[in-house]
């Protein structure tokens, strides 16, 4: 019995010797796997490391001028250079679209494209440039989202094509053809292209005013009173307008396309297939301002940023572009004057009875009762500002402004804008409870605004069928 005892003691111990060998050895042999994948990762030339080959690429091709021969210059892009269309970027591990490119030479040297991909842990990305005299480029890349994303998946974002030691200034970009690349493929076909275009203010705009609003959807539908609403801006010396379709009612498209064809409306088609307000915030508007920022920047003195149900309206002036001028000439010297102006947002609920002395048969005019306090500054409030000055627009106020500029708020009584909203907050409720006035100063353009929407809705209308 002695013995059996023994033997079975004896036969445990080597069961549990072979089993403490055996876990030895599997960790073991997993701390070499691990320590040969981090020595791979960590060295430059290691063979089939995807950061090695994205380095290599990227010194054979970056800042140079590429030449001759199969295998020694990069893929061709796949189709000719567009621009304003939402094109993707292959080869990412997330969705990743760019819209437009524009020459960026305030804050650094670079193309600044407008793009949407995701908020935090985008892809890396690298930029190759065809530049119009021939040569071809590939850049280092900067993804930067842009401020205002509330969170969300996706974001409205910059990504920053680097000049910095390339040899090229930035003014000789403009006309080349970019493509936005995955680092991960260098070598990949482009599945995008877009043209590069000029942000150089040209001379004798300074006191034009454009309009830029966020991207229709929803297939608006308000063609009267939309009507209305250029005709009013164009009294206060708005003399063009951006917008972005993602949908329109027909009667609306055509409205559009009267004023696009007289020069007024430059109407961008926008398609970014991304799911709104549950990925990224309402249809990317914030791609959408930027690139209206950036897109103005050559031709308009002043952006004003607002939607389409908002007017800013002078106290003083006949015009917004006589209040601005006036605003900046307050200012000595001129070079501290602002270069952005905040206004104050007052609700005009359209739920709220009419006012029997309206001159005229216009929303304007009879929508006069609005909340006796307006807003705080940057709580609904809108703006303009100096194209030029500006490096990043958000829906409320000026997000980034370039290096000496600034901005401030205009006082209620210089300036008010003017919310014509449909619905009230909080379920109705606000109609009913918020302390509320009678404001008047809208019927100072109401006949002469009368006499152009009846001008121009015959001429619509013949021309829409309506």
């Amino acid at each position: 019995m002695r013995w059996r005892a023994r033997a079975a003691t004896s036969r445990a111990k080597e069961r549990a010797n072979i089993s403490f060998f055996i876990f030895v050895m599997f960790f073991a042999v997993f701390g070499v796997i691990v320590l040969t994948e981090l020595l791979l990762l960590e060295r430059p030339n290691a063979p089939g490391s995807t950061r090695s080959r994205y380095n290599e690429e990227l010194q054979n091709w970056e800042g140079k001028t590429e030449t001759g021969g199969e295998g020694g210059s990069p893929p061709p892009p796949a189709h000719a250079p567009l621009d304003a269309v939402w094109q993707p970027v292959a080869g990412t591990r997330f969705r990743f679209y760019v819209y437009s490119a524009y020459v960026e030479r305030r804050t650094v040297a670079a193309v600044r494209v407008i793009a949407a991909t995701k908020t935090r842990g985008a892809d890396a990305v690298i930029c190759r440039l065809w530049l119009p005299d021939n040569r071809t480029l590939t850049l280092k890349a900067r993804v930067k989202p842009i401020r205002e994303n509330w969170n969300l998946k996706y974001s409205a974002t910059y990504v920053l094509c680097l000049l910095r030691g390339s040899g090229v200034k930035p003014q000789e970009t403009v006309g080349a053809s970019l493509s936005v690349l995955a680092s991960s493929s260098p070598n990949r076909p482009p599945t995008n292209l877009l043209t590069v275009l000029d942000t150089e203010p040209k001379s004798g705009i300074e006191e034009t005013l454009h309009v830029c609003v966020k991207p229709f959807h929803f297939s608006y539908a308000r063609d009267e009173w939309l009507l209305e609403w250029f005709e009013l801006n164009r009294l206060l010396g708005v003399s063009h307008f951006y917008m972005y379709n993602e949908s329109l009612s027909t009667p609306v498209a055509c409205l559009l396309d009267h004023y696009r064809k007289q020069g007024l409306v430059t109407l961008l088609p926008w398609k970014l297939p991304i799911v709104s307000k549950v990925e990224i915030r309402t249809e990317g508007q914030f791609a959408a301002f930027n690139d209206c920022l950036y897109r103005s920047m050559s031709v308009a003195g002043w952006l004003l940023v607002i939607d389409v149900d908002e007017v800013v309206m002078p106290r003083r002036e006949r015009t917004l572009s006589a209040l601005l001028t006036a605003l900046r000439a307050a200012y000595n010297p001129p070079s501290k004057a602002p270069s952005a102006f905040l206004f104050r947002n007052a609700f005009f609920y359209l739920r709220w009875e009419d006012d029997a002395e309206a001159p005229a048969p216009l929303v304007t005019a009879r929508k006069t009762r609005r909340w006796a306090a307006p807003h705080a500054l940057k709580n609904r409030s809108k703006y303009a500002l100096r194209p030029r000055d500006a490096v990043e627009l958000g829906n409320h106020f000026v997000w980034e402004l370039a290096p000496g500029a600034s901005s401030v708020g205009v006082p209620t009584d210089r300036a008010l804008l003017h919310h014509y909203r449909i619905a009230c907050e909080y379920g109705g409720v606000q109609c009913l409870t918020v302390p509320s006035t009678v404001d008047r100063t809208s019927h100072r353009w109401s006949d002469e605004l009368l006499q152009r929407v009846n001008a121009e809705k015959e001429k619509y209308s013949r021309t829409c069928h309506i």
